[in-house]
């Protein structure tokens, strides 16, 4: 029993003492992360499959979640919102005043942006994602001089500690690029989990 216990207190020492892994880096115009993009404040973490990378904003910018390439997921070149090929994972403080996912589509997503775009809804769906409500859709974008499919997930979330906001999942490719992208989206939106917001001081590693 005595032997049992030096070797309990030996196991939780040296698990104390182990180095944490640092998930991000800094460069000169990002953030890069790599295996995992956590957000303690908002309490969620992204499990990034190997080889991909992810993009957010310097601080002191607010962290509000990252960017993947599609057409080059393992890049570390700057990558922007304007990519026509993206994975594009974030939260959003709207869920407060909208109330759910299906009303956070219908005032960004679904409602098109001039008289020359048009929308096409090719699949929509209400869900749960990891025990909240959610809502699915795959839609084409299209104007005058190209067309866009976007795939997204958004989740409506409330958790205690903090107010209630949307978690989004989001891809945007071409419609040659899809069946190879969605792939990828499916990866990275298997990767989304929820934490418990911390008190106080917490840490993205």
């Amino acid at each position: 029993m005595r032997t049992a216990l030096i070797i309990g207190v030996l196991f939780v020492a040296g698990a104390a003492a182990a180095p944490q892994v640092k998930h991000w880096t800094e460069t000169s115009t990002e953030t890069i992360w790599r295996g995992r993009y956590k957000n303690c404040d908002k309490g969620y973490f992204v499990s990034l499959p190997t080889g991909v990378v992810g993009h957010s904003s310097l601080p002191p910018s607010p962290n509000h979640g990252i960017l993947i390439s599609a057409r080059d997921p393992s890049t570390t070149g700057e990558v922007t919102l304007e990519e026509r090929r993206l994975v594009d994972i974030y939260d959003s403080y709207d869920a407060t005043d909208l109330g759910s996912a299906r009303a956070y589509l219908d005032r960004y997503e679904l409602r098109p942006r001039g008289p020359s775009e048009k929308i096409t809804v090719l699949e929509q769906s209400d869900t749960r994602f990891r025990g909240w409500p959610a809502v699915y859709v795959h839609f084409r974008k299209a104007d005058k001089t190209s067309t866009s499919e976007i795939e997204e997930l958004v989740v409506y979330r409330k958790p205690k500690e903090i107010s209630a906001l949307f978690h989004v999942v989001l891809l945007q490719t071409t419609p040659e690029y899809y069946s190879h992208d969605h792939a990828l989206y499916v990866q990275i939106r298997d990767g989304l989990h929820f934490l418990p917001v911390p008190k106080g001081e917490c840490s993205n590693d």
